[in-house]
Protein backbone atom coordinates (compact mmCIF):
# COMPACT_ATOMS: atom_id res chain seq x y z
CA UNK A 1 0.00 0.00 0.00
CA UNK A 2 2.93 2.29 0.73
CA UNK A 3 4.31 1.86 -2.77
CA UNK A 4 1.00 3.02 -4.24
CA UNK A 5 0.89 6.16 -2.10
CA UNK A 6 2.04 8.55 -4.90
CA UNK A 7 -0.58 7.12 -7.24
CA UNK A 8 -3.37 7.45 -4.69
CA UNK A 9 -2.28 10.96 -3.79
CA UNK A 10 -2.20 11.88 -7.47
CA UNK A 11 -5.72 10.56 -7.98
CA UNK A 12 -7.04 12.49 -5.00
CA UNK A 13 -5.41 15.75 -6.04
CA UNK A 14 -6.49 15.30 -9.65
CA UNK A 15 -10.09 14.77 -8.54
CA UNK A 16 -9.90 17.79 -6.23
CA UNK A 17 -8.55 19.95 -9.05
CA UNK A 18 -11.34 18.89 -11.40
CA UNK A 19 -13.99 19.59 -8.75
CA UNK A 20 -12.49 23.02 -8.11
CA UNK A 21 -12.52 23.70 -11.83
CA UNK A 22 -16.19 22.75 -12.15
CA UNK A 23 -17.02 24.94 -9.14
CA UNK A 24 -15.38 27.89 -10.87
CA UNK A 25 -17.25 27.11 -14.12
CA UNK A 26 -20.61 27.01 -12.35
CA UNK A 27 -19.88 30.10 -10.27
CA UNK A 28 -18.96 32.18 -13.31
CA UNK A 29 -21.73 30.87 -15.58
CA UNK A 30 -24.19 33.70 -14.88
CA UNK A 31 -21.64 36.55 -15.24
CA UNK A 32 -20.41 34.98 -18.48
CA UNK A 33 -23.97 34.87 -19.79
CA UNK A 34 -24.45 38.58 -18.99
CA UNK A 35 -21.10 39.83 -20.33
CA UNK A 36 -20.15 38.79 -23.87
CA UNK A 37 -16.50 39.59 -23.23
CA UNK A 38 -16.29 36.80 -20.65
CA UNK A 39 -18.00 34.08 -22.66
CA UNK A 40 -14.91 33.04 -24.63
CA UNK A 41 -12.87 32.36 -21.49
CA UNK A 42 -15.78 30.60 -19.82
CA UNK A 43 -16.32 28.31 -22.81
CA UNK A 44 -12.60 27.53 -23.02
CA UNK A 45 -12.38 26.63 -19.34
CA UNK A 46 -15.63 24.64 -19.52
CA UNK A 47 -14.12 22.58 -22.36
CA UNK A 48 -11.02 22.03 -20.26
CA UNK A 49 -13.18 20.91 -17.33
CA UNK A 50 -15.01 18.39 -19.52
CA UNK A 51 -11.75 17.02 -20.94
CA UNK A 52 -10.12 16.75 -17.50
CA UNK A 53 -13.21 15.03 -16.12
CA UNK A 54 -12.87 12.29 -18.74
CA UNK A 55 -9.23 11.85 -17.68
CA UNK A 56 -10.35 10.73 -14.21
CA UNK A 57 -10.02 6.97 -13.96
CA UNK A 58 -13.29 6.56 -12.07
CA UNK A 59 -15.20 8.56 -14.69
CA UNK A 60 -13.60 6.69 -17.58
CA UNK A 61 -14.38 3.33 -15.97
CA UNK A 62 -17.99 4.32 -15.31
CA UNK A 63 -18.46 5.61 -18.85
CA UNK A 64 -16.91 2.44 -20.28
CA UNK A 65 -19.22 0.26 -18.19
CA UNK A 66 -22.21 2.39 -19.17
CA UNK A 67 -21.51 2.37 -22.90
CA UNK A 68 -19.87 -1.04 -23.12
CA UNK A 69 -17.12 0.43 -25.33
CA UNK A 70 -13.90 1.52 -23.56
CA UNK A 71 -12.46 2.26 -26.99
CA UNK A 72 -15.17 4.81 -27.73
CA UNK A 73 -14.67 6.43 -24.32
CA UNK A 74 -10.95 6.79 -25.03
CA UNK A 75 -11.59 8.34 -28.42
CA UNK A 76 -14.12 10.80 -26.99
CA UNK A 77 -11.66 11.73 -24.23
CA UNK A 78 -8.95 12.53 -26.76
CA UNK A 79 -11.34 14.47 -28.98
CA UNK A 80 -12.47 16.50 -25.97
CA UNK A 81 -8.83 17.27 -25.21
CA UNK A 82 -8.32 18.62 -28.73
CA UNK A 83 -11.43 20.79 -28.40
CA UNK A 84 -10.17 22.09 -25.05
CA UNK A 85 -6.71 22.91 -26.43
CA UNK A 86 -8.23 24.65 -29.44
CA UNK A 87 -10.68 26.63 -27.33
CA UNK A 88 -7.98 27.87 -24.94
CA UNK A 89 -5.67 28.80 -27.82
CA UNK A 90 -8.55 30.54 -29.61
CA UNK A 91 -9.28 32.62 -26.49
CA UNK A 92 -5.62 33.55 -26.02
CA UNK A 93 -5.20 34.60 -29.66
CA UNK A 94 -8.50 36.52 -29.66
CA UNK A 95 -7.74 38.33 -26.39
CA UNK A 96 -4.30 39.48 -27.46
CA UNK A 97 -5.70 41.17 -30.55
CA UNK A 98 -4.73 38.65 -33.26
CA UNK A 99 -8.32 38.11 -34.34
CA UNK A 100 -7.38 37.33 -37.94
CA UNK A 101 -5.69 34.16 -36.72
CA UNK A 102 -8.69 32.84 -34.81
CA UNK A 103 -10.16 31.36 -37.98
CA UNK A 104 -6.92 29.47 -38.57
CA UNK A 105 -7.08 28.08 -35.03
CA UNK A 106 -10.65 26.84 -35.53
CA UNK A 107 -9.84 25.30 -38.92
CA UNK A 108 -6.76 23.55 -37.55
CA UNK A 109 -8.72 22.18 -34.62
CA UNK A 110 -11.38 20.72 -36.90
CA UNK A 111 -8.76 19.24 -39.24
CA UNK A 112 -6.89 17.57 -36.36
CA UNK A 113 -10.10 16.09 -34.96
CA UNK A 114 -10.98 14.66 -38.36
CA UNK A 115 -7.48 13.24 -38.84
CA UNK A 116 -7.55 11.59 -35.42
CA UNK A 117 -10.89 9.94 -36.14
CA UNK A 118 -9.57 8.66 -39.46
CA UNK A 119 -6.42 7.22 -37.88
CA UNK A 120 -8.41 5.68 -35.04
CA UNK A 121 -10.70 3.97 -37.53
CA UNK A 122 -7.80 2.62 -39.55
CA UNK A 123 -5.51 1.14 -36.99
CA UNK A 124 -6.02 1.82 -33.30
CA UNK A 125 -5.62 -1.32 -31.19
CA UNK A 126 -8.70 -3.15 -30.00
CA UNK A 127 -7.38 -4.13 -26.60
CA UNK A 128 -10.23 -5.39 -24.38
CA UNK A 129 -10.90 -3.09 -21.43
CA UNK A 130 -8.84 -0.26 -22.83
CA UNK A 131 -9.22 2.58 -25.24
CA UNK A 132 -6.38 3.74 -27.44
CA UNK A 133 -3.13 3.82 -25.48
CA UNK A 134 0.33 5.23 -26.25
CA UNK A 135 2.38 2.75 -28.25
CA UNK A 136 4.74 2.69 -31.22
CA UNK A 137 4.22 -1.01 -31.94
CA UNK A 138 1.59 -0.36 -34.60
CA UNK A 139 2.51 2.23 -37.25
CA UNK A 140 -1.05 3.56 -37.60
CA UNK A 141 -1.50 3.66 -33.83
CA UNK A 142 1.85 5.44 -33.56
CA UNK A 143 0.67 7.99 -36.11
CA UNK A 144 -2.48 8.55 -34.05
CA UNK A 145 -0.56 9.19 -30.86
CA UNK A 146 2.21 11.21 -32.45
CA UNK A 147 -0.37 13.52 -34.02
CA UNK A 148 -2.36 13.82 -30.78
CA UNK A 149 0.65 14.50 -28.55
CA UNK A 150 2.38 16.83 -31.01
CA UNK A 151 -0.74 18.93 -31.49
CA UNK A 152 -1.20 19.24 -27.71
CA UNK A 153 2.44 20.18 -27.13
CA UNK A 154 2.45 22.71 -29.94
CA UNK A 155 -0.86 24.28 -28.88
CA UNK A 156 0.22 24.53 -25.23
CA UNK A 157 3.60 26.01 -26.14
CA UNK A 158 2.03 28.58 -28.48
CA UNK A 159 -0.65 29.50 -25.92
CA UNK A 160 1.92 29.89 -23.13
CA UNK A 161 4.13 32.07 -25.33
CA UNK A 162 1.26 34.34 -26.36
CA UNK A 163 -0.10 34.64 -22.81
CA UNK A 164 3.26 35.40 -21.20
CA UNK A 165 4.17 37.89 -23.89
CA UNK A 166 1.00 39.95 -23.62
CA UNK A 167 0.52 39.31 -19.90
CA UNK A 168 3.55 41.52 -19.18
CA UNK A 169 2.59 44.45 -21.39
CA UNK A 170 -1.20 44.67 -21.36
CA UNK A 171 -2.94 47.85 -20.17
CA UNK A 172 -5.28 46.13 -17.73
CA UNK A 173 -3.99 44.43 -14.59
CA UNK A 174 -6.85 41.94 -14.40
CA UNK A 175 -6.35 40.83 -18.01
CA UNK A 176 -2.59 40.61 -17.48
CA UNK A 177 -3.07 38.43 -14.41
CA UNK A 178 -5.51 36.18 -16.23
CA UNK A 179 -3.19 35.77 -19.22
CA UNK A 180 -0.23 34.99 -16.97
CA UNK A 181 -2.16 32.31 -15.09
CA UNK A 182 -3.45 30.89 -18.37
CA UNK A 183 0.11 30.74 -19.65
CA UNK A 184 1.23 28.71 -16.65
CA UNK A 185 -1.81 26.47 -17.01
CA UNK A 186 -0.94 25.84 -20.64
CA UNK A 187 2.67 25.15 -19.68
CA UNK A 188 1.59 22.53 -17.14
CA UNK A 189 -0.64 20.86 -19.74
CA UNK A 190 2.22 20.94 -22.24
CA UNK A 191 4.48 19.24 -19.71
CA UNK A 192 1.86 16.52 -19.23
CA UNK A 193 1.66 15.84 -22.96
CA UNK A 194 5.39 16.13 -23.47
CA UNK A 195 5.84 13.19 -21.10
CA UNK A 196 3.71 11.10 -23.47
CA UNK A 197 6.63 10.86 -25.89
CA UNK A 198 8.39 8.79 -23.25
CA UNK A 199 5.20 6.84 -22.48
CA UNK A 200 4.90 5.92 -26.16
CA UNK A 201 8.45 4.60 -26.17
CA UNK A 202 7.91 2.38 -23.12
CA UNK A 203 4.18 1.70 -23.75
CA UNK A 204 3.29 3.03 -20.31
CA UNK A 205 0.44 4.98 -18.81
CA UNK A 206 0.41 8.27 -16.86
CA UNK A 207 1.43 7.83 -13.22
CA UNK A 208 1.01 9.82 -10.03
CA UNK A 209 3.41 12.59 -11.01
CA UNK A 210 1.54 13.34 -14.24
CA UNK A 211 -1.73 13.34 -12.31
CA UNK A 212 -0.25 16.06 -10.10
CA UNK A 213 0.61 18.03 -13.23
CA UNK A 214 -2.99 17.70 -14.45
CA UNK A 215 -4.31 18.82 -11.07
CA UNK A 216 -2.05 21.90 -11.28
CA UNK A 217 -3.46 22.59 -14.76
CA UNK A 218 -7.01 22.37 -13.39
CA UNK A 219 -6.25 24.70 -10.48
CA UNK A 220 -4.62 27.28 -12.74
CA UNK A 221 -7.55 27.19 -15.17
CA UNK A 222 -9.94 27.69 -12.26
CA UNK A 223 -7.82 30.61 -11.05
CA UNK A 224 -8.01 32.23 -14.50
CA UNK A 225 -11.77 32.03 -14.45
CA UNK A 226 -11.99 33.38 -10.90
CA UNK A 227 -9.84 36.47 -11.48
CA UNK A 228 -12.89 38.80 -11.85
CA UNK A 229 -14.48 37.33 -8.73
CA UNK A 230 -11.25 37.72 -6.77
CA UNK A 231 -10.97 41.37 -7.81
CA UNK A 232 -14.60 41.98 -6.85
CA UNK A 233 -14.00 40.43 -3.45
CA UNK A 234 -10.91 42.56 -2.99
CA UNK A 235 -12.81 45.74 -3.81
CA UNK A 236 -15.69 44.70 -1.55
CA UNK A 237 -13.26 44.03 1.29
CA UNK A 238 -11.78 47.50 0.78
CA UNK A 239 -15.21 49.11 0.96
CA UNK A 240 -16.09 47.09 4.07
CA UNK A 241 -12.83 48.18 5.67
CA UNK A 242 -13.66 51.81 4.87
CA UNK A 243 -17.07 51.48 6.51
CA UNK A 244 -15.53 49.85 9.58
CA UNK A 245 -12.81 52.50 9.99
CA UNK A 246 -14.99 55.55 9.37
CA UNK A 247 -17.86 54.34 11.56
CA UNK A 248 -16.68 55.92 14.91
CA UNK A 249 -16.42 59.38 13.34
CA UNK A 250 -19.71 58.89 11.50
CA UNK A 251 -21.47 57.83 14.73
CA UNK A 252 -20.32 60.89 16.69
CA UNK A 253 -21.23 63.30 13.90
CA UNK A 254 -24.63 61.72 13.27
CA UNK A 255 -25.35 61.98 16.99
CA UNK A 256 -24.83 65.74 16.75
CA UNK A 257 -26.40 66.15 13.28
CA UNK A 258 -28.94 63.32 13.00
CA UNK A 259 -30.72 64.65 9.93
CA UNK A 260 -27.73 63.93 7.66
CA UNK A 261 -28.20 60.16 8.09
CA UNK A 262 -30.26 58.71 5.26
CA UNK A 263 -31.04 55.60 7.31
CA UNK A 264 -31.19 54.72 10.97
CA UNK A 265 -28.04 54.19 12.98
CA UNK A 266 -26.93 50.62 13.66
CA UNK A 267 -24.15 49.13 15.73
CA UNK A 268 -20.76 48.72 14.11
CA UNK A 269 -20.72 44.90 13.67
CA UNK A 270 -24.32 44.79 12.44
CA UNK A 271 -23.53 47.45 9.85
CA UNK A 272 -21.07 45.06 8.19
CA UNK A 273 -22.64 41.69 8.94
CA UNK A 274 -26.11 42.70 7.75
CA UNK A 275 -25.60 45.69 5.46
CA UNK A 276 -28.66 47.44 4.14
CA UNK A 277 -26.78 48.21 0.92
CA UNK A 278 -23.86 46.71 -0.96
CA UNK A 279 -20.61 47.63 0.76
CA UNK A 280 -19.59 49.93 -2.08
CA UNK A 281 -22.77 51.97 -1.81
CA UNK A 282 -22.62 51.82 1.98
CA UNK A 283 -19.09 53.24 2.02
CA UNK A 284 -20.16 55.97 -0.41
CA UNK A 285 -23.12 56.85 1.78
CA UNK A 286 -20.99 57.06 4.93
CA UNK A 287 -18.53 59.38 3.22
CA UNK A 288 -21.30 61.67 1.96
CA UNK A 289 -23.01 61.76 5.37
CA UNK A 290 -19.75 62.65 7.11
CA UNK A 291 -19.11 65.45 4.62
CA UNK A 292 -22.65 66.79 5.13
CA UNK A 293 -22.17 66.71 8.89
CA UNK A 294 -18.89 68.63 8.55
CA UNK A 295 -20.72 71.35 6.60
CA UNK A 296 -23.36 71.67 9.32
CA UNK A 297 -20.84 71.71 12.18
CA UNK A 298 -18.83 74.41 10.39
CA UNK A 299 -21.40 76.91 11.72
CA UNK A 300 -20.44 76.00 15.29
CA UNK A 301 -16.71 76.61 15.05
CA UNK A 302 -14.95 79.28 17.14
CA UNK A 303 -11.78 81.01 15.87
CA UNK A 304 -10.39 80.97 19.41
CA UNK A 305 -10.87 77.22 19.57
CA UNK A 306 -9.08 76.90 16.23
CA UNK A 307 -6.04 78.78 17.54
CA UNK A 308 -6.01 76.78 20.74
CA UNK A 309 -6.34 73.54 18.78
CA UNK A 310 -3.29 74.36 16.69
CA UNK A 311 -1.26 75.21 19.79
CA UNK A 312 -2.50 72.02 21.45
CA UNK A 313 -1.41 69.89 18.49
CA UNK A 314 1.99 71.64 18.45
CA UNK A 315 2.50 70.83 22.14
CA UNK A 316 1.82 67.17 21.42
CA UNK A 317 4.56 67.14 18.80
CA UNK A 318 2.38 65.81 15.96
CA UNK A 319 4.38 65.53 12.69
CA UNK A 320 3.72 68.28 10.17
CA UNK A 321 2.14 65.95 7.60
CA UNK A 322 -0.53 64.95 10.12
CA UNK A 323 -0.87 68.23 12.01
CA UNK A 324 -3.70 69.69 9.89
CA UNK A 325 -5.82 66.55 10.32
CA UNK A 326 -5.34 66.66 14.10
CA UNK A 327 -6.15 70.38 14.25
CA UNK A 328 -9.33 69.76 12.25
CA UNK A 329 -10.22 66.86 14.55
CA UNK A 330 -9.82 69.06 17.64
CA UNK A 331 -11.91 71.84 16.11
CA UNK A 332 -14.50 69.26 15.08
CA UNK A 333 -14.78 68.01 18.66
CA UNK A 334 -15.34 71.57 19.78
CA UNK A 335 -18.02 72.21 17.16
CA UNK A 336 -19.78 68.96 18.02
CA UNK A 337 -19.77 69.82 21.71
CA UNK A 338 -21.12 73.30 20.94
CA UNK A 339 -24.03 71.94 18.88
CA UNK A 340 -24.91 69.34 21.49
CA UNK A 341 -24.84 72.10 24.14
CA UNK A 342 -27.41 74.09 22.16
CA UNK A 343 -25.15 76.90 20.93
CA UNK A 344 -26.41 79.22 18.22
CA UNK A 345 -24.92 78.62 14.73
CA UNK A 346 -22.82 81.25 13.00
CA UNK A 347 -23.74 81.34 9.29
CA UNK A 348 -20.63 83.41 8.54
CA UNK A 349 -18.23 80.80 9.89
CA UNK A 350 -15.72 79.31 7.47
CA UNK A 351 -16.42 75.85 6.10
CA UNK A 352 -14.80 73.09 8.14
CA UNK A 353 -12.85 70.86 5.75
CA UNK A 354 -10.32 68.11 6.32
CA UNK A 355 -8.53 68.86 3.04
CA UNK A 356 -9.61 71.53 0.61
CA UNK A 357 -7.61 69.99 -2.24
CA UNK A 358 -9.31 66.56 -2.11
CA UNK A 359 -10.97 65.85 -5.44
CA UNK A 360 -12.92 62.69 -6.20
CA UNK A 361 -14.47 60.02 -4.06
CA UNK A 362 -11.25 58.08 -3.53
CA UNK A 363 -9.37 61.20 -2.42
CA UNK A 364 -12.18 62.31 -0.10
CA UNK A 365 -12.38 58.83 1.41
CA UNK A 366 -8.64 58.83 2.12
CA UNK A 367 -8.88 62.29 3.71
CA UNK A 368 -11.79 61.28 5.94
CA UNK A 369 -9.99 58.12 7.01
CA UNK A 370 -7.03 60.25 8.10
CA UNK A 371 -9.44 62.58 9.88
CA UNK A 372 -11.02 59.60 11.65
CA UNK A 373 -7.61 58.41 12.80
CA UNK A 374 -6.82 61.88 14.13
CA UNK A 375 -10.27 62.22 15.71
CA UNK A 376 -9.74 59.02 17.71
CA UNK A 377 -6.15 59.83 18.66
CA UNK A 378 -5.18 60.64 22.27
CA UNK A 379 -4.24 64.14 21.13
CA UNK A 380 -7.77 64.96 19.95
CA UNK A 381 -9.37 63.20 22.91
CA UNK A 382 -7.27 65.27 25.31
CA UNK A 383 -8.31 68.56 23.73
CA UNK A 384 -10.76 70.48 25.91
CA UNK A 385 -12.66 73.05 23.85
CA UNK A 386 -14.48 74.33 26.93
CA UNK A 387 -11.18 75.30 28.49
CA UNK A 388 -10.04 77.32 25.48
CA UNK A 389 -13.15 78.99 24.05
CA UNK A 390 -14.17 82.51 24.88
CA UNK A 391 -17.15 81.37 26.96
CA UNK A 392 -15.32 78.67 28.95
CA UNK A 393 -12.81 78.82 31.84
CA UNK A 394 -10.05 81.32 31.20
CA UNK A 395 -6.36 80.88 30.76
CA UNK A 396 -3.92 78.09 30.34
CA UNK A 397 -5.01 76.28 33.47
CA UNK A 398 -7.98 74.85 31.59
CA UNK A 399 -5.74 73.64 28.79
CA UNK A 400 -2.89 72.13 30.75
CA UNK A 401 -4.51 70.93 33.92
CA UNK A 402 -6.42 67.65 33.81
CA UNK A 403 -7.16 67.54 30.11
CA UNK A 404 -4.80 64.64 29.57
CA UNK A 405 -2.17 66.40 27.43
CA UNK A 406 1.50 65.53 27.85
CA UNK A 407 3.79 67.81 29.85
CA UNK A 408 4.11 71.19 28.05
CA UNK A 409 7.24 71.59 26.00
CA UNK A 410 6.75 75.27 25.02
CA UNK A 411 6.12 78.49 26.90
CA UNK A 412 2.56 79.10 27.99
CA UNK A 413 2.66 82.51 26.34
CA UNK A 414 2.20 80.90 22.92
CA UNK A 415 -1.57 81.14 23.28
CA UNK A 416 -3.90 83.83 24.64
CA UNK A 417 -4.04 83.84 28.45
CA UNK A 418 -7.50 85.10 29.21
CA UNK A 419 -11.00 85.67 27.87
CA UNK A 420 -10.47 89.42 27.50
CA UNK A 421 -7.46 88.94 25.25
CA UNK A 422 -9.25 86.34 23.15
CA UNK A 423 -12.26 88.52 22.61
CA UNK A 424 -10.10 91.39 21.44
CA UNK A 425 -8.20 89.36 18.85
CA UNK A 426 -9.25 89.32 15.21
CA UNK A 427 -10.55 85.99 14.02
CA UNK A 428 -8.04 84.27 11.73
CA UNK A 429 -9.25 81.86 9.07
CA UNK A 430 -9.75 78.26 10.06
CA UNK A 431 -6.82 75.89 9.46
Amino acid sequence: MTSDLPGNLGRVLQTAGVLLLWAAVLLRARPAARHPGQRGLWLAVACAAAALTLHLEAVSAYAAALTGSPRAVGLVKNQAGIVSAGAILHFAVHTTGSRRRTGAVLATTAAVMAALLALAGLGSPHAPGHGPYPTLACPRCAAYWLLLVTVHVAACALCARVCWRYGRSGPHRSVNLGLTLLGWGSASAGLYWLAHYYLMAVEGRPGGVLRLVLSAHAVLCAAVLMVPTALQLRRAAGHARTVWRIWPLWRDLVEAVPHVALAGTRCRPLTLLRPQLPWRQLAYRKVIEVRDALLVLSHYTDPAVSRAARAHVARWGIPAERADAHVTACVLRGARAARLAGADPDPAAEVLAADREACGLAAETAVLLRLTEAYLSPCARAFDPAGTSGTGPAGDAGRTGSAGAPPPRTRMSETPTGPDERRGTASPPLP
